[in-house]
């Protein structure tokens, strides 16, 4: 029997918790079609802005940093804007795609970014009217602080500036609005809380940085020439941390977004407190484009089936309670690095590692391998997470949480 994979967030039901997030792949009807037919649960709509600077791309807008660990560790640099429409070219796009996603089975989900306090309302009612069942407010995008007024990742970081246009958004309508938060808040947890206490019914967790990086030829900034975003797989702890503190702190329904490449990621935010996930990076610089969805949901449910899982929502949370706050971490007990040398390679590397010279290379029976002194071995790790052929392990008293090293 396959296992249950629907969910409901903030009182809207979504068939699984995939879900495209807003950026390139859901650009306009057309695409958001293609992403409903990929079989996610949800489509969040591109952000859309009234701000003419907002709508016009530059060229080009993305790039790669660290390729070499491309497609497993690498970051996405971009200085991708917001939707590329007019107002009404954009809800004529979204009224189209409302009809695709509604046939296919795909919840549509509004995203919109105001200049003012009317526009903002204007926005909002225009979204409710077409008959979307739900908008997400774009408080995170790293580009729109450049525009000469609070919107975007600057609104994010202002608590009183959020829980203003919060307020006025849920007092304009009736159907739930979700906060898309920013990575670059001073307290996110304290915008967070405001946004709950103005009406919010959930939240987007979270949206990339906005970082700088150079040519070293020239000292010219990367791309347009100014600040970009920057986001990833290395994304992904960070993204765990903001949605385990938030949903702790709030107990609000969270829609996870930022570092999710794998169906592995998925699992990881539901077990931290969310309830739909968000990708958009591993379409765009996977190799399946809108196949990754389908690579997800099979791996998802492989996952359930494997652990005798029947529901997809029994995951969620499981992680919070067995959160341990730093001072009242395991010091007692000691776990120490063992080799195992028929794994090993003889490569010398891990002695360079450790900082407590408690590692030799010997020879054992004709072959070359790393040996431990139990006696000086620190057991901090960090030989056992670096060997190339995991032939290094960690034994104890307590159970050891390296993680996978592939």
């Amino acid at each position: 029997m396959k296992p249950n994979l629907s969910v409901e967030y903030c009182g809207v039901k979504f068939r699984n918790p995939m879900v495209i997030a807003s950026a390139s792949p859901s650009k306009n009807a057309e695409y958001m079609r293609r992403c409903a037919e990929s079989g996610a649960g949800g489509v969040i709509a591109k952000t859309f802005s009234p701000e003419p600077l907002a709508q016009q791309y530059v060229s080009p807008r993305f790039t790669v940093l660290h390729k070499k660990g491309w497609p497993h560790a690498y970051s996405n640099y971009s200085c991708e804007f917001l939707a590329t429409y007019e107002t009404e070219e954009w809800f004529g796009e979204l009224r189209e795609a409302k009809k695709y996603c509604d046939d296919l089975g795909s919840t549509l989900v509004g995203s919109i970014s105001g200049s003012s306090l009317d526009t903002w309302r204007e926005l909002a009612k225009r979204v409710e009217d077409l008959g979307l069942p739900m908008m997400e407010l774009n408080f995170g995008c790293p580009h729109p602080k450049d525009l000469g007024y609070k919107s975007g990742q600057e609104l994010g970081n202002s608590p009183e500036g959020a829980s203003e246009v919060t307020r006025v958004v849920c007092e304009t309508v009736k159907i739930p609005v979700f906060i898309k938060l920013t990575s670059e808040a001073v307290n996110i947890v304290d915008v967070a809380q405001r946004c709950k206490d103005a009406g919010a019914a959930g939240f987007t967790v979270v949206n990339r940085f906005s970082a700088l990086d150079v040519d070293i030829e020239t000292g010219r900034p990367l791309l347009h020439g100014g600040y970009a975003g920057v986001g990833g797989p290395w994304m992904r702890p960070i993204t765990l941390k903001w949605i385990a503190k938030i949903a702790t702190a709030t107990g609000m329904p969270i829609s996870a977004t930022n570092g999710i490449v794998s169906w592995e990621d998925v699992i990881k935010a539901i077990m931290c407190g969310a309830t739909t996930v968000q990708t958009c990076t591993a379409l765009m610089y996977g190799t399946r484009q809108f196949g990754e969805v389908k690579a997800f949901l099979d791996g998802i449910e492989n996952y359930l089936v494997e652990h005798n899982i029947d529901d997809i929502k029994k995951l969620r949370g499981i992680t919070l309670p067995q959160i341990i706050t730093w001072d009242n971490v395991d010091r007692e007990h000691k776990a120490i690095s063992k080799v195992d040398s028929e794994k090993c390679v003889g490569c010398g590397l891990c002695p360079k590692w450790c900082f407590f010279d408690a590692i030799e290379m010997v020879n054992e029976s004709g072959k070359k391998v790393a040996k431990i002194d139990p006696e000086k071995c620190d057991g901090c790790g960090l030989c056992a997470a670096l060997c190339p052929s995991n032939a290094i392990n960690m034994e104890g008293p307590v159970p050891v949480f390296l993680g996978g090293f592939s």
